[in-house]
């Protein structure tokens, strides 16, 4: 018999018979009594100075109940994520810095009243020079995006080790330029709120988001209001990526509904959407790497600059992660490490899945190909060689934990594809047609950081006198399937099934503060809070058990919704046990909280490390096959293979499908995926012209997790939400290089890109 009943079994999501037979509803499934239509007015420009706004004409149409501006707001007019310099509303005589700005709030009773109303509003702007360029904007001179700072917003400098004498006395140096894209999340459901007014100026805002009692917060600072008055509801989610990860329109809703005094829907539409919300971040990387002569890498200097747009959002903690990141999962003794956070007009960037390391890995993985062409080393062998281990030291100080996935990835991921025997496989299927084969490592550092004082999570359970459990979770579930997870870990600890264990998803007024649905995070934070809560239930039910049977309450389990001892099931069930507990005095509810800052392992980070190095890891290695049309330069992704060292796997079919999906997103990354901005404007402003991948375009996918467990993660778990998206466009990169001989450097890999990389020439801009 397993050694467990709940976890490492297969499981549907919690709510997805909703989902599947159309009953779940999302925000913008909702339409309370009276509700009000709201719309915001953006700017034209990416820089301008906002003159007038006349909004006379548009009050004067029917249906139009009032135009909002920046005055309105009671309190502070702007967002407060981890700076406060992006305002909700411009005001009159301040700066749009770029085209998402909005100067205005539209109430009207439909949707049609409030775009006439839009269309209606007379706004005046004095146009600016615009700043588009990241590393322009890093030059002494440049056009400044705010008057009163630098465009280099943050500086992150790390240096480890003689950087200077490892590249002097290397046998070899390997330099190259990168650049990654602008890249759209392509959530399905747009970004929403529905705000609802209450008695006493309260506030129920519903919205599919990633923290809610984060925007419950902001919702508050910005309407004056104390917290206790605003309340967050989390319905389904469609889909989130990182995008949802600060407040979008939440509290311009909350503001229209406290004006009007009546329920109002803000609902973005698809062009809104994709005009306005953050992007993942376009970096250039610039990127050094010295070895020896036997492939042993000496050192990295990487120099990468992230354009974010004109407001900080998280900019900062994406370029920490990408340096975090920068050196790969290979042991190098020296690195110098300088990451730009650049204020630019272009769109604004923040969170997206992977947050800044797919960028790193894009610049890492294929200095470790040119290296390894260049010393005439196998890719596979030169990986072999570098691959950290456990207690290896990282270039960013930190010291590994439990690392032995790193190379067990590699191996199994080149097993899958047959690298070995690759160049057996017809290379030129067809006189256009070039095969080759591509290899990427990935490491995912998961959790906030050390220095991330809230990267914590507090869970109640309720165990009821008939044997149910009730979890009440308020970290959100946008498709990851963590809600399931949890569920699974609480019903494995108490002895219950999942079919009698009941989620309470996130509601501020009903559920306890677990923190952002992100960094791959939720399944250890919230997962050991679970089991925390748990022990304390379990402890009664098992001195109950005690008492009822005579045997130590040591040599007791529950399994299977009854207790068990030394020879098996006893007589008793959960529910007996729970009823003589209750009798008893012990409880059956219980908080568990936990904090990861306090939990790190003594000795894993030195005195001189990077800012907030993440502490924990998991491992992965990606293979792919590759044709490439030397004619046309189109790339067609034959076979993409992953292996993936996740720790215990406690839903496999939940861990396929986070698997399956961001491999899907890594074709589209890597292939096909890019925001066209040019002088601050986006291009594609539809999903006919933003090309995503579709079930045609993905290729046969094989992935495998190893069979590990992690000794620090809630049953052995690791967080493995990322990973997925992470190497594939190196992997595919790689691939492509094998094929056609031609590095490309440029994502995504489009057929104008090969074609120009084959022939040696840039891109036309």
């Amino acid at each position: 018999m397993s050694e467990f009943a709940v976890i490492e079994r297969s499981t549907p999501a919690v709510g997805a018979t909703a989902v599947i037979t159309g009953r779940a509803r999302y925000t913008t499934d909702l339409y309370p009594p009276g509700t009000l239509v709201a719309k915001l007015l953006h700017t034209t420009y990416p820089h301008a100075r906002l003159l007038e706004i006349d909004a006379a004409r548009a009050l004067t149409l029917r249906g139009v109940v009032t135009v909002l501006t920046a005055e309105d707001f009671p309190g502070p007019n702007s967002y407060d994520l981890y700076d406060t310099d992006q305002p909700l509303l411009i005001e009159v005589g301040e700066c749009a810095r770029y085209q998402g700005d909005a100067v205005a709030i539209v109430v009207a009773e439909t949707e049609e009243a409030a775009v006439a109303a839009l269309e209606a509003i007379v706004v005046r702007y004095e146009p600016l020079e615009g700043l588009f360029d990241p590393v322009a904007a890093c030059q002494p001179g440049a056009p400044q995006v705010w008057a009163d700072r630098p465009n280099i917003y943050d500086h992150l400098h790390f240096e480890q080790g003689e950087v200077d004498r490892a590249f002097a006395e290397a046998d070899i140096v390997i330099e190259a330029e990168y650049q990654t894209q602008c890249m759209e999340q392509a959530f399905l459901e747009p970004e929403g709120a529905v705000a609802v007014p209450g008695r006493d100026g309260e506030i129920t805002v519903y919205a599919g988001c990633q923290a809610p009692h984060r925007d419950r917060r902001q919702i508050a600072r910005s309407l004056a209001l104390p917290e206790t008055r605003v309340r967050v509801v989390v319905p389904y989610v469609g889909g989130a990526f990182g995008g949802k990860d600060e407040t979008h329109v939440q509290i311009h809703a909350a503001l229209a509904a406290l004006k009007t005094g009546r329920p109002v829907r803000l609902i973005r539409t698809r062009e809104e959407s994709l005009l306005t919300h953050v992007k993942r971040h376009p970096i250039r990387v610039q990127y050094r790497t010295a070895a020896r002569g036997d492939g042993k890498l000496m050192a990295v200097e990487v120099r990468g600059y992230g354009d974010g747009g004109p407001y900080a959002n998280m900019t900062r903690q994406v370029m920490e992660v990408f340096a975090i990141h920068a050196s790969g999962p290979y042991y190098v003794p020296c690195g110098r490490i300088d990451a730009y956070s650049v204020l630019t007009n272009n769109p604004i960037a923040g969170a997206m899945r992977g947050f800044g390391m797919p960028q790193a890995h894009f610049a890492c993985e294929q200095q470790m190909d040119r290296l390894a062409r260049a010393l005439d080393l196998d890719p596979l062998e030169i990986r072999r060689i570098n691959a950290i281990e456990t207690g290896s030291k990282l270039a960013t100080g930190v010291t590994s934990l439990e690392a032995a996935g790193m190379r067990d990835s590699l191996e199994e991921a080149a097993q899958m594809i047959g690298w070995n025997e690759r160049y057996r496989r017809e290379r030129q299927p067809a006189p256009h047609l070039r095969r080759g084969f591509g290899i990427a490592s990935v490491m995912q550092g998961y959790l906030l950081g050390p220095k991330v004082r809230d990267d914590a999570a507090t869970v109640t359970l309720e165990l009821g006198v008939d044997g149910s459990l009730t979890v009440r979770l308020g970290v959100v579930d946008y498709g990851q399937g963590s809600h399931t997870v949890l569920a699974q870990i609480a019903a494995e600890a108490l002895g219950v099934t999942v079919r009698d264990t009941r989620v309470i998803t996130p509601d501020t007024d009903k559920t306890l503060e677990a923190g952002s649905a992100c960094s791959s995070r939720v399944t250890f934070i919230c997962g050991h809070a679970v089991l925390r809560a748990a022990e304390v239930i379990r402890r009664g039910l098992l001195d109950a058990g005690a008492e009822l049977t005579g045997h130590p309450a040591g040599t007791l389990n529950l399994r299977d919704g009854h207790l068990h001892g030394p020879d098996g099931s006893l007589p008793p069930s959960i529910a007996e046990l729970a009823n003589l507990a209750r009798r008893s005095g012990h409880q059956l509810s219980a908080t568990g909280y936990y904090a990861a800052t306090g939990e790190y392992p003594e000795g894993i980070f030195d005195e001189n490390v990077l800012a907030n190095p993440c502490g924990y890891y998991t491992f992965g290695a990606q293979t792919v096959e590759v044709l490439v049309d030397v004619e046309t330069g189109e790339v067609q992704v034959e076979r993409i293979c992953l292996a993936l060292d996740a720790g215990r796997v406690l839903n496999p079919v939940a861990a396929l499908g986070q698997a399956e999906g961001g491999l899907s997103q890594a074709l589209g990354y890597a292939t096909m995926e890019e925001l066209v901005i040019e002088e601050g404007r986006t291009r594609n402003l539809s999903l006919e012209s933003y090309l995503i991948p579709t079930s045609r375009d993905v290729p046969t996918t094989e992935v495998r997790f190893l069979d590990s467990v992690d000794k620090y993660g809630p049953y052995g778990a690791r967080g493995l939400a990322e990973l997925p998206i992470v190497p594939g466009a190196a992997a595919i990169a790689n691939a492509v290089r094998d094929a056609v001989g031609a590095d490309c450097t440029e994502l995504p890999l489009t057929g104008e890109r090969v074609l120009a990389a084959m022939h040696g020439q840039p891109v036309a801009a």
